[in-house]
């Protein structure tokens, strides 16, 4: 099968807060084809988080989920479903912190098995036997041995395996990965990004990769979408959006990371701070951050308009961006 995996259309996320609606995520859409890698990047608060979770119905109970999600479980054509529909039935989930996500009452082995028993009618010594080739897949040395184990006996790259087995166990179409390299150091990092790509590629699994990171996201995904106060600020392919950023904050983004200023020794921080989700400001949002904003940005509507083939920008004036470089 071909074409779209995944389409999100018009997501807002809302929360009733002593009384007043705030709605930190607002008029996400985004489309995913089967196999691609998708980063979503911005700042803490932005929403990418928030949005990951919505997709598989992992917010807290005071949420409300507006707009539509679609998804071609075992179909050719995406159809509206409902997030217990597919959590374990097509879509899993990895977690920044493996020892929050992970049972601490349970044995490596059991954890993993509970997946296959639970979502593919697996006995216990099929489950199990299931749960030790995982381990094995994914890189776990003697998982024999280690399937008894429980988690807080394993090092902080293991558990992450383990997490990633846990979450291949329900043989997922998309895996939803919510900064699950954050809390690692770099050479673990890296081993776990190479068996991301590994598997992705021999299961031809498509991923959303949330993250604050964009060397880690270059790294790993096709194309990127990045957030800002809730909203997708520009999306395309990820080497073009790097090379090119054509919104404001895509640009600011950049130049803040290390080896994205390559003109320049000195980072160049982002003034200001985001908006309070409680109260946006008309117009962009970024505009009072933006070094280019002019007088009809803080009452133009927020959509994403073309401009190029595969890439889009919510900014209403992109040729007065100067680039990287520049």
């Amino acid at each position: 099968m071909s074409g779209n995996l995944l389409e999100v259309t018009d997501l807002r996320v809302t929360f009733d807060v002593h009384g007043r609606q705030v709605t930190p995520v607002d008029g996400v859409s985004l489309t995913l084809e089967r196999g691609v890698a998708l980063g979503i990047a911005g700042e803490s608060g932005s929403g990418k988080s928030l949005s990951l979770k919505s997709i598989i119905g992992l917010l807290p109970p005071n949420a409300t989920v507006g707009g539509e999600l679609r998804f071609a479980l075992d179909r050719e054509a995406p159809i509206p479903y409902a997030p217990a529909d597919v959590h374990g039935h097509g879509i899993s989930i990895i977690f920044q912190e493996p020892m929050t996500a992970l049972n601490p009452t349970m044995r490596v082995g059991d954890l993993i098995a509970e997946g296959p028993k639970l979502h593919k009618g697996m006995g216990k010594k099929e489950a199990e036997e299931r749960a030790i080739e995982l381990m094995r897949l994914v890189g776990i040395p003697t998982p024999e041995r280690r399937a008894r184990m429980w988690p807080h006996q394993l090092s902080g790259g293991l558990r992450q395996r383990v997490m990633i087995a846990t979450a291949l166990s329900v043989e997922p179409q998309l895996l939803l990965c919510d900064e699950p390299t954050t809390a690692l150091d770099v050479s673990i990092q890296d081993q776990i990004l190479g068996l991301l790509q590994e598997l992705r590629t021999r299961l031809n699994m498509a991923i959303i990769f949330v993250s604050h990171d964009l060397a880690v996201l270059g790294e790993i995904c096709d194309r990127l979408a990045i957030m800002y106060a809730g909203r997708i600020v520009e999306t395309g392919p990820v080497d073009e959006v790097f090379a090119d950023p054509q919104h404001p904050y895509t640009e600011a983004l950049m130049t803040s990371v290390p080896s994205f200023g390559a003109t320049t020794d000195k980072l160049i921080g982002i003034e200001g701070r985001p908006p309070d989700p409680r109260d946006f400001p008309p117009g962009c949002r970024f505009a009072p951050r933006c070094d280019y904003a002019q007088e009809d940005c803080t009452s133009a509507d927020h959509h994403l308009a073309d401009v190029a083939p595969g890439r889009t920008t919510a900014c209403i004036h992109p040729e007065l961006i100067e680039g990287l470089g520049q």
